[in-house]
């Protein structure tokens, strides 16, 4: 199995100095961000020389303990461990630097996103030591600890990055092909620096798991993402000597040869010296993929003396000689070299194995620590709720007892609105059906006289009359335009018994719309009724029904010219219905009927009603 050469790593160099010192560590800040720009583009010698004037400057104030400048020196030490994992090759100096920044947040405030990162980092240069279970359980950590301080989900991407990094070279392809699916569900929302780590680290699972073809897509992937970006350099070259390698493996020489001849002189300018031990052995590769054997070998004497401290890479350089030795028929060789690579492959993979049970086993004491924290913590909630449990059921018992209060001063409340409605409704009934018989009887009898007098009879009148009394028998409200229209027939009716001369007009305002305006139920009717019996039925006289708008309501108006209210009137039984019926649709309304009864100065009487527009007349809700 053939280990890909060069996994991203995770890095943020990240600064928020302050304090009394804040003057002074401010340039410094500046520096550790220039850090990043240099580590971005692969600049080694700019990376070390603000490495040592940051240092130079932390050396003079060393017996500072101010939280800014512990901060710098907590940002300075694992910048430190980036440059020398990822520029010197040293990943284990990169472990002693980021555990002492990490130990230097400690008791700061305000730092958690800066030690989450630094133990991500930490993860990394385990993982580049071969210390894969230590790199999976750090990663593990620093998405736990993102997940306490309410990380954003976009923040928390680089960490699962690491973990289905780690678990691809463990080989536990399992727990690996559950972090790459759940990790493919972020894709849209991931940076390009993270969809190109996506694809090339999930190149390098499929690439270790013998699966080329899907692991040129995902490089091929990888290298487009980052390919017109020239301060992506390191990562296209990466991603394209990856793919070189994928071609090797199919068999495809000239395609292998176009790319690491193209990477080449790239990996020679950053010098680093692991990679060039991974290019070399993929050129010997190739060379025997061309059959140039006798090349390959001056290749392989001329590098004896280069080695790496990765024993994955010298399982691979092994695996190149063995396969050359056989080509040139040299056998004793071949064996002598297939019994170190397989003695050191299976150092290795029984590593590996005693790693994922590691990774295992830690992932278990994390999860036996969370239960037993959360043993306690559930153990002192209990106890306190216990007081709370108390204070709450008396507290219950006194909201109940109010509630209960409430709810029997609620429903006799509603008993006795209810009664009420029941009553002014059959008080309404009674009003509206209060075409008496001594009214049908003056009726019948002006129609019979007229009759042996010779006139024409003519009983249409009073027959709508009636009808429309009993159409509205059971509606508590109508329209303007349909009481008119049962005025005009009461009129009609009533107007024949009158003595005297005696005149009806309407004059309704352009800007009423009668049938949208609405009115208690034959509340007109009786306003007009009560102005024929005390003005107008002795002497005769003119009647008024007037509408106007005024402002958001109608005002209806029904005057009379006779002889006026007596000092002696009182309400008869319709107009203390009507009273008693508005003041009982007022209470579930913000905006009231208004009505009234008076004389005027001219003569005769003014009756009056205004209804407001946004007039509720559903009772049931009272």
């Amino acid at each position: 199995m053939k280990p890909v050469r060069i996994i991203i790593i995770v890095v943020a160099l990240l600064l928020a100095a302050c304090g009394d010192n804040r003057r002074q560590a401010l340039p410094m800040q500046q520096s550790i961000d220039s850090l990043k720009m240099w580590y971005e583009r692969m600049q080694g010698d700019s990376m070390e020389a603000v490495n040592r004037r940051i240092g130079s400057f932390l050396e003079q104030h060393k017996n500072d303990r101010s939280d800014d400048i512990r901060l710098l020196r907590a940002e300075w030490l694992n910048a430190q461990g980036v440059w020398h994992a990822a520029i010197k090759g040293r990943p284990d100096s990169g472990i002693v630097y980021t555990e002492q920044a990490i130990k230097e947040m400690q008791g700061l405030r305000g730092v958690d996103e800066q030690r989450m990162l630094a133990m991500a980092n930490r993860a990394d240069f385990y993982r580049q030591t071969g210390q894969l279970d230590y790199c999976a359980d750090g990663y593990l950590q620093a998405l736990k600890t993102a997940d306490s301080i309410g990380l954003d989900e976009q923040k928390k991407i680089p960490l699962m990055l690491g973990i289905g990094t780690a678990y691809s070279f463990m080989g536990d392809y399992q727990h690996s092909r559950l972090w790459w699916k759940r990790l493919e569900t972020f894709l849209p929302q991931m940076s390009k620096g993270d969809q190109f780590i996506y694809y090339n680290n999930r190149g390098n699972d499929c690439y270790f798991q013998q699966q080329y073809e899907a692991a040129r897509d995902y490089f091929i992937q990888a290298t487009q993402l980052v390919r017109d970006n020239k301060d992506k350099q390191w990562d296209y070259y990466t991603a394209l000597s990856n793919l070189g390698e994928i071609y090797t493996c199919l068999g495809k020489a000239d395609s292998a040869r176009i790319l690491i001849d193209h990477c080449e002189p790239f990996f020679r300018s950053v010098d680093y010296a692991p990679f060039l031990y991974y290019l070399e052995t993929q050129k010997i590769e190739l060379l025997m993929l061309e059959k140039r054997y006798d090349e390959a070998l001056r290749m392989v004497r001329d590098n004896e003396g280069s080695d790496v401290a990765i024993p994955a890479a010298k399982v691979l350089r092994l695996k190149a000689i063995e396969m050359l030795m056989n080509r040139i028929g040299d056998h004793k060789a071949a064996y002598d070299t297939r019994r170190q690579w397989q003695q050191l492959n299976d150092s290795i993979q029984n590593v590996k194995g005693q790693m994922q049970m590691n990774a295992q086993l830690m992932e278990y004491e994390h999860d036996k620590q969370l239960v037993e924290q959360q043993r306690v913590i559930d153990r002192e909630r209990m106890q306190g709720r216990m007081a709370w449990v108390l204070l709450a059921l008396a507290v219950l018992t006194i909201i109940l007892l109010v509630v209960l209060a409430l709810f029997v001063r609620r429903r006799q409340h509603i008993r006795n609105m209810t009664v009420r409605q029941q009553i002014m409704s059959l008080r309404m009934e009674n009003t509206r059906n209060r075409i008496t018989p001594h009214f049908i009887y003056n009726a019948l009898t002006h129609e019979m006289l007229a009759q042996m007098q010779g006139r024409e009879v003519d009983l249409t009148l009073l027959t709508q009359l009636l009808r429309r009394g009993v159409e509205q028998a059971d509606n508590l409200k109508t329209t303007l335009a349909a009481e008119l229209e049962f005025v005009d027939y009461y009129v009609a009716v009533e107007g024949k018994q009158i003595a005297g001369n005696f005149t009806y007009t309407k004059e309704i305002d352009a800007k009423v719309e009668p049938d949208k305006v609405y009115l208690p139920a034959m509340t007109i009717q009786i306003f007009v009724e009560n102005a024929v019996k005390h003005g107008l039925r002795r002497q005769g006289g003119h009647l008024t029904v007037a509408a106007s708008r005024q402002q958001d309501a109608t005002l209806i108006e029904v005057t009379d010219d006779g002889q006026g209210l007596k000092p002696s009137y009182s309400e008869h039984t319709g107009m203390k219905v009507v009273r008693q019926t508005i003041q009982l649709l007022n209470e579930n309304n913000q905006q009231q009927i208004s009505f009234g009864i008076s004389n005027v100065p001219e003569g005769g009487c003014r009756s009056w009603l205004l209804l407001p527009d946004a007039f509720d007349y559903n009772m049931a809700t009272v």
